[in-house]
């Protein structure tokens, strides 16, 4: 069997880091899939779709090993959602607010089994809105692809095993044989974990903040503003266009793009560079496991601005993309967990607060498969992906980082980028934030709509 294969039905790596994020700080993390339809797709391709979902990969909930240092375990959840269909339309201009109360107001339950949600609304001009909401927890970006994939084929399958063939002996065998793995893996991870943590703990220095910086109206009842959301549409070609004119790809566009709003946010960037962390899928075929996901960081110096080009970026980009190919396994993301299961909860909590965050992160989706834009023989006119963390306070969004974070999808001829303000002083006002995110795309020469 792959180790993929072997890890598929184990908690570990990024869906792990989730469940101790959601375990000791109640903080939950929803990815949305988004879509806007011209015309109805029809409710029998809606119900359809809900029971697909619920047969494939998505549909599990963890089971908790009483085995020390062991990992938990995913196991299969035989539960069904409810669809929820709304009757009454929206507005066309109210989409983007209904998409941003969907993912605002998860209740997702991943650990029981709660881990994604369908929603829908008609809208005034005979449209459809559609919302799906995955935990992080259970799935990355490319894992929802895949069971968009199965969906659509009418073969969603789920390969984990069920509550009653984990009990007894030959789950304990199982769980001891892991915990023996595990106590290998966090001797090794110790070393890996110390040496990264020293390094980017010697980076990190303390800018005071800008007094002259947009400020944001703090929310007396959360001691400080919400997170924001916002949704822009560019044209693929322009899109791809602006990115060769400046000796680039769409990667490193998109990377640069998020660089400068960091800066026209007034954001105090860490001397001596900014931290762009860059998003990485490990997923092959056939890979299983919940979660398949990475990032690589790459540190820029000075303005970031369309006058310098793309070529740095660029190049930065595929040297830690090489380098992460060669060498992930030293990654700090990648060697947590296995320290983490020998440490006290309290002390835990601690270190996982005490990791610093890149001043933004981007993730490039790529092209969207024509199986995720298809339902009921519509193909969706917009479409997009984002994810929110839900449950942080103020002050670890003010410290820690990310300061605002990105998506971005290619279909038809469009590039949908999804935008996630978290850093309440630079990113807490919403109306300002769209602002700045049109400057910065008029500022490469990209037309736009915002939604």
């Amino acid at each position: 069997m792959s180790e993929q294969g072997k890890q598929a039905d184990r908690v570990t790596g990024a869906d792990e880091s989730y469940l101790l994020a959601e375990d000791l700080f109640g903080l939950g993390a929803p990815i949305q899939f988004l879509w806007v339809f011209d015309r109805h797709p029809g409710e029998a391709a809606l119900v359809r779709l809900r029971d697909e979902l619920a047969a494939g990969s998505l549909n599990r909930r963890v089971r908790r090993t009483r085995v020390p240092l062991a990992r938990d375990r995913w196991i299969r959840h035989d539960e069904v959602p409810d669809l929820r269909l709304a009757h009454s339309p929206i507005a066309d201009d109210e989409i983007g607010a209904w998409m941003d109360e969907r993912v605002r107001g998860s209740a997702l339950r991943p650990a029981d089994g709660q881990g994604w949600q369908l929603d829908g609304a008609p809208t005034d001009s005979g449209g459809y809105a559609l919302s799906l909401l995955v935990s992080h927890m259970v799935s990355d970006g490319q894992g929802v692809y895949g069971a968009l994939a199965a969906a659509h084929a009418g073969a969603s399958t789920n390969t984990l095993p069920t509550f009653d063939q984990t009990r007894g002996w030959p789950g304990i065998r199982d769980d001891l044989t892991d915990a023996r793995g595990q106590v290998a893996a966090a001797v090794r991870s110790g070393a890996l974990l110390a040496a990264a943590l020293w390094k980017q703990r010697s980076e990190v220095d303390s800018v005071p903040k800008d007094p002259n910086a947009p400020k944001a109206a703090v929310s007396p009842d959360r001691g400080g503003p919400e997170t924001t959301l916002a949704t822009a549409d560019v044209d693929k070609e322009q899109w791809i266009a602006r990115a060769a004119e400046h000796g680039g790809t769409s990667n490193s566009l998109f990377t640069a793009l998020l660089g400068g709003l960091v800066q026209r946010s007034g954001y105090p960037v860490p001397a001596p560079a900014m931290r762009l962390c860059i998003a990485v899928s490990r997923r092959s075929d056939g890979d299983e496991r919940a979660n398949a996901s990475g990032g690589v960081w790459i540190r820029v110096p000075g303005e970031i601005t369309p006058d310098r080009g793309l070529g740095e970026i660029r190049a930065l980009s595929k040297q830690a993309f090489i380098d992460y190919a060669n060498n992930g396994a030293a990654a700090v993301a990648d060697n947590l967990q296995p320290v983490v299961r020998l440490l006290p909860k309290r002390l835990i909590g601690k270190m996982m607060q005490s990791i610093p965050g890149p001043d933004t992160t981007v993730s490039n989706l790529g092209v969207v498969p024509q199986t995720a834009l298809e339902l009921g023989g519509e193909t969706a006119t917009s479409f997009g992906i984002r994810a929110i963390m839900q449950g942080r306070p103020p002050e670890h969004r003010r410290t820690l980082g990310p300061a605002v974070a990105a998506w971005a999808v290619e279909y038809g001829d469009k590039v949908t980028i999804t935008f996630f303000g978290i850093h309440p002083d630079h990113f807490g006002d919403a109306d300002l934030m769209r602002k700045q995110i049109g400057e910065e795309l008029t500022a490469w020469g990209l037309d736009h709509r915002m939604w």
